[in-house]
């Protein structure tokens, strides 16, 4: 399957095992990627890489089985996972705000 192909390179290039991951293989295609680290601005909450074939990527912070989305990547719905993995580091890595990313804040469920 190219969704698991696609994944499967995003989670390599993150540096991740792919253990805490998951697809949701009904329409639309959802990935939720557990990420390690936190985010700054949300130190007590685990991180979560998401993904859907309509919107492509998001980084989430979690309480408990509630996703907020804190970001959206914005362009190619399949960017290089390169892309994905540095635009993850940097928002990592970031002090509180930055131009590269869109925010948004939205619930949603863990697949």
């Amino acid at each position: 399957m190219k969704t698991l192909d696609y994944a499967l390179k995003v989670t390599r290039e993150l540096g991740l095992s792919g253990e805490s991951s998951c697809i949701d293989r009904q329409k639309p295609l959802r990935m939720y990627i557990a990420v390690d680290g936190r985010l700054p601005g949300h130190p007590d909450h685990d991180v979560a890489l998401l993904w859907t074939e309509r919107h492509g990527w998001a980084i989430a912070v979690e309480d408990g089985a509630e996703l907020t989305v804190v970001a959206h990547l914005g362009g190619a719905v399949e960017p290089p996972p390169r892309t994905v993995a540095k635009w993850v580091e940097r928002l990592l890595g970031q002090s509180s705000s930055s131009d590269t990313v869109s925010s948004a804040s939205h619930a949603g469920q863990v697949a």
